[in-house]
């Protein structure tokens, strides 16, 4: 499953932007959510000599982060701080880089290294929190998401918390609400709920999978089991806490589940990612 979330958004008051007119078209196509453009406009100006390389490096990088490329969003960073060793976000983001590409350790050094600085942005508590529930630590993760909703309410929204007996059984309803076609060929593939993505689902593949994944489907697609010389095993996985981390409310989370079951059983037969945003399932 590919639902990337949005990168990081600096906040308004932030220092180390700045207003030059390449920045600001930068910023104008980020806060639009146009971001391939906004990257395109970034690496235009940084290769015209336009506007300030770190302005420039630090907004390529969030814009790398929402389309789901941290590796190269790492790189931006990386060059920033060689420079400005001490600024927080770029330290936070690059937590974040590294968190996408699973590698949790360095994360971890990276999101202390923003909180030692004398002002830590508040995206700082998210990514601890995310970290913290891949120890398995989910009271110490809640306090880092309760504290970046006091910090800035508008931006970060509590998770919407469900006992796992009540997921389960919102799991069977969205299954039983599957059109019959759809139904049928879920009673095949088995249903797996896990509080975050295990680290062999995430390294287990061709890639590493994004850590913030809402679900996967994980075996042979029923078009290819005709023609494929080794059939795995199937099943579906959703993943609870990262769930009702992006869910407004109780009901949300209710419409989050049904979508990604769909959504996964979708890749089971064998249907695309741009089928499925057809299908009002992307």
């Amino acid at each position: 499953m590919e639902l990337e979330p949005r990168g990081i958004i600096p906040p308004d008051d932030d220092p180390v932007l700045g207003r030059h007119p390449a920045v600001a078209r930068v910023e104008s196509a980020l806060d639009a959510g146009r971001d391939e453009e906004a990257l395109q406009l970034a690496e235009a100006a940084l290769e015209a000599g336009e506007g300030d390389p770190l302005d420039l490096f630090y907004l390529a990088a969030d814009a790398l982060l929402a389309l789901g490329r941290p590796r190269e969003a790492e790189q931006r960073l990386r060059a920033v701080l060689a420079e400005d060793a001490e600024c927080p976000t770029s330290r936070c983001w690059l937590a974040l880089a590294l968190f996408r590409q699973c590698r949790f350790k360095e994360a971890r050094v990276e999101v202390q290294r923003s909180f030692d600085t004398t002002r830590a942005p508040t995206d700082a508590y998210l990514v601890l929190g995310m970290l913290l529930e891949r120890d398995d630590d989910f009271a110490g993760a809640d306090e880092n998401f309760a504290l970046a909703h006091e910090t800035d309410p508008d931006r970060f929204r509590l998770p919407v918390r469900m006992s796992r007996r009540e997921f389960d059984q919102q799991v069977r309803l969205a299954a039983r609400k599957l059109p019959r076609q759809f139904r049928r060929h879920l009673e095949r593939v088995p249903v797996i709920v896990q509080d975050v993505p295990a680290v062999e689902l995430l390294r287990g593949g061709d890639e590493e999978l994004d850590p913030e994944i809402l679900g996967l489907f994980d075996g042979t697609p029923l078009p290819d089991t005709a023609s494929s010389v080794e059939i795995r095993p199937n099943y579906i996985y959703l993943f609870q806490r990262n769930l009702e981390r992006i869910a407004r409310d109780a009901e949300d989370l209710i419409e989050q589940i049904s979508i990604t079951l769909e959504h996964e059983l979708g890749h089971y037969l064998g249907l695309d990612e741009e089928d499925l945003d057809e299908m009002g399932l992307g």
